[in-house]
């Protein structure tokens, strides 16, 4: 009888020991289980943390984006802008050139025009038939048949010669052809009757060298006037 109940009390100990043990491997799976649950609690946290970051990272990059292609956009319109006024400048700078240079050639044609086409006969057409007038003036051409003469600016003046007309340069008897351009003439001259052309009586020059003036001498000849023109 004792022995019997000394084995349940033994076993009885040994089942107290047993449940000791479980309950001390439950009590350390039950803290490691604790401590798993805060490390995955920490864990989210700061993958929220790191979430929310990406997240406003995300959205300044964005923003920053938008800012960049605003600002590339206004570059690209001041740009375009200030090309199409340099292009309306320099459009206007030509137009203003083109102009400019359009008076400059209609001045010079007008002034050719003036020295290859002579304004009609000055003061002498004016007066009696038969009276004879006198005129000083520079020599714009001579030759033998006309002397076209301008005196201060006024209106150019054809002189019709002829055999009878009194040719003298520097007070010699000479041609009409020895008169060189840009000599200084005082002529005489009557208006014909017939023809209402001035028909000069008297010729006296006075010779003055201008270089650019007179057209250059064929080889042999020493004045201009000894070429005589074609008949």
């Amino acid at each position: 009888m004792n022995e019997q109940l000394a084995q349940a009390q033994q076993r009885t100990e040994s089942a107290f020991g047993s449940a000791r043990q479980a309950q001390e491997q439950a009590s350390k799976q039950q803290e490691q289980a604790a401590s798993a649950q805060q490390d995955l609690h920490e864990k989210q946290q700061a993958y929220q943390e790191a979430q929310a970051q990406a997240h406003t990272a995300s959205q300044e990059a964005r923003q920053a984006q938008q800012r960049a292609q605003q600002l590339a956009q206004q570059a690209r319109q001041e740009a375009q802008q200030a090309q199409q006024e340099a292009q309306q400048a320099q459009r206007q700078q030509s137009e203003t050139l083109a102009q400019q240079n359009q008076q400059a050639r209609q001045q010079t044609e007008q002034l050719r025009q003036q020295s290859q086409q002579p304004v009609a006969v000055a003061p002498a057409p004016q007066a009696q038939e038969g009276t004879e007038q006198q005129i000083v003036g520079e020599v714009l051409s001579a030759n033998d048949d006309e002397l076209l003469l301008s005196s201060q600016g006024e209106p150019q003046l054809r002189l019709q010669l002829s055999p009878q007309t009194q040719v003298t340069v520097d007070g010699r008897q000479a041609s009409a052809g020895d008169i060189q351009e840009g000599s200084q003439v005082r002529a005489s001259y009557r208006t014909d009757a017939q023809s209402g052309e001035p028909q000069a009586v008297r010729i006296e020059a006075t010779s003055q060298v201008q270089p650019t003036a007179p057209a250059a001498p064929e080889s042999g000849q020493s004045t201009p006037g000894s070429q005589q023109p074609t008949q």
